[in-house]
């Protein structure tokens, strides 16, 4: 398993999706502005990030990454809506990915998903939460609890 390959892997989609995103948003014509039309947030640009980061995520969890990279990948993508609020079409697509993590957070060691989901708590408060980030923080809270005789097992 290759960490450097899937973190850079990672950065490069994301930073191709923004400098789409901010083409797109300087691009932008007039009468999008007043909703007359489909604007930047339409774009299947969002769509194909959004299934580009599912296939890198899904070949992560294939190459079974112990804990300290699980938490590696999964803080980048956690943290990556905090670091780039703008472009505001891409911003919400950032949150939306975080649901990607679901499948991946029961891989987690109790202490790595303890420490997730108490950055992620801090970081996404409750008024500041959308429904696909309250099942993150549930699934990372279920996962710090899980007992020792289940992780043992697996």
């Amino acid at each position: 398993m290759n960490l450097d390959y899937y973190a850079a892997r990672m950065n490069r989609l994301l930073e191709d999706y923004l400098d789409a995103a901010w083409q797109q948003e300087r691009n932008r014509k007039p009468s999008e502005l007043f909703g007359l039309k489909f604007g930047p947030s339409d774009d299947p640009l969002h769509d194909s990030f959004a299934k580009d980061m599912a296939e890198l995520l899904g070949g992560f969890a294939s190459e079974k990454p112990d804990s300290t990279s699980l938490r590696t990948v999964l803080a980048k993508l956690f943290g990556a809506a905090k670091e780039y609020p703008d472009p505001k079409s891409a911003h919400w697509m950032l949150v939306a990915i975080q649901g990607l993590a679901k499948e991946l957070i029961p891989c987690l060691s109790r202490e790595d998903a303890a420490a997730l989901a108490e950055n992620y708590e801090s970081a996404w408060p409750r008024r500041a939460r959308l429904p696909v980030q309250d099942d993150v923080l549930r699934a990372l809270k279920k996962a710090a609890k899980e007992s020792p005789e289940k992780s043992a097992a697996e």
